[in-house]
């Protein structure tokens, strides 16, 4: 049996341990062994660190979701079943989904009851190798895309589904609230929807800084006058379209209500570690607005790789830190320095 390294969580609140007897999975009918090239950490997996989390999961296991890897290893009928071969780079889509339950009868797949998911339910990316079963929805990664870029894929690919739910049209003033990967995800792909104006609004100066030079028009911190001023002067007072909230902040979610306009819309797609308490006369009797979730990320991984593959989205620029395995620890924990932009911090288990 040949074992690998592999970071295992045993537990909520900071119980992950690096284990070196791992064994390497064999792939079975249909599946795909990787070797784990990147892959990165999402602000669910600092939940699970700190214990924040909401969800119910079954420790022990490997946490990350968000991978690229290099195929060398396929199961009985993998190949033609996901169009592989060995050496090819691909990543899996993180729900891995079973049955034909009500939601997935009508294209919802990302909604379904029975699901798995990688990184939580079943093993994910921080690790040498692993496995991507059988029912994984599997996209090979195109040769001209970094390992950086590849890695970036699933987050990118919730910003894609977020902006393709607020139906973004050619006259208007959108907003990103957040510039962490999905929020900088949003502003790229809804500059492509060429509104009139594109603003992002984030704390950090030097993100701000960044967001500017990946396709915003103009970006203010959320206290900021001039935000105010500026939406005013560009809507002849009436407000914001279009309104992403990606931050997870409530504080945000509550700041996109007063900028947005009567019929404006608002996408929430940031996760709340507390509950927003809210005027609910402002969805309906003052202003009539559209309130649209988002989660996850249907049918858009292939759209999210051929955006980068043509230059039109830049991944590597979003993943601004890799550390090898062993430092998964400082990963999880890691704080930006004065002036440095931290946006995706990722694992190389080949470091």
């Amino acid at each position: 049996m040949t074992l690998m390294r592999a970071v295992r969580c045993f537990g909520f609140g900071g119980q992950h341990r690096l284990v070196a007897d791992q064994p390497v999975p064999e792939p079975g009918p249909g599946e795909v062994l990787v070797r784990v090239d990147l892959s990165g950490i999402c602000a669910a997996d600092r939940a699970m660190h700190d214990g924040t989390g909401p969800w119910a999961l079954n420790f022990p296991f490997t946490p990350g979701h968000e991978f690229t890897g290099t195929v060398v290893a396929l199961g009985q009928g993998a190949a033609a079943r996901h169009g592989l071969a060995e050496g090819d780079r691909a990543i899996a889509e993180l729900n891995i989904t079973h049955g034909n339950d009500f939601y997935r009868q009508r294209g919802l797949y990302h909604l379904t009851d029975t699901m798995d998911v990688l990184g939580a339910t079943m093993d994910g990316g921080w690790a040498e190798y692993m496995l991507y079963p059988a029912n994984a929805v599997i996209h090979k990664v195109p040769d001209s895309l970094s390992d950086r870029a590849a890695c970036y894929t699933e987050p990118l690919a919730n910003a894609i589904h977020g902006v393709q739910r607020a139906n973004i049209q050619f006259d208007d003033v959108v907003i990103v609230s957040g510039a962490g990967p999905i929020g900088m995800g949003m502003v790229q792909a809804a500059r492509l929807k060429t509104p009139r104006k594109l603003i992002l609004v984030n704390p950090g100066a030097a993100k701000r800084d960044l967001g500017l030079r990946l396709g915003a028009d103009m970006a203010f911190a959320p206290d900021d006058p001039q935000l105010d001023a500026a939406v005013r002067d560009l809507t002849h007072g009436r407000g914001a379209d279009i309104y992403l909230e990606a931050s997870g902040q409530t504080a945000a979610f509550t700041r996109g209500l007063t900028l947005l306009r009567k019929r404006g819309t608002l996408v929430v797609f940031g996760v709340y570690k507390q509950p927003v308490a809210v005027d609910l006369n402002i969805f309906g009797e003052f202003k009539e607005l559209n309130i649209l979730g988002g989660h996850l990320a249907p049918f858009t991984y292939a759209t999210a790789l051929d955006l980068m593959a043509r230059g039109l989205i830049d991944g590597d620029a979003c993943v601004t830190h890799v550390l090898p395995l062993e430092a998964f620890s400082e990963a999880l924990t890691r704080k930006p320095e004065t002036g440095e932009v931290q946006i995706k911090v990722a694992l190389n288990p080949r470091q």
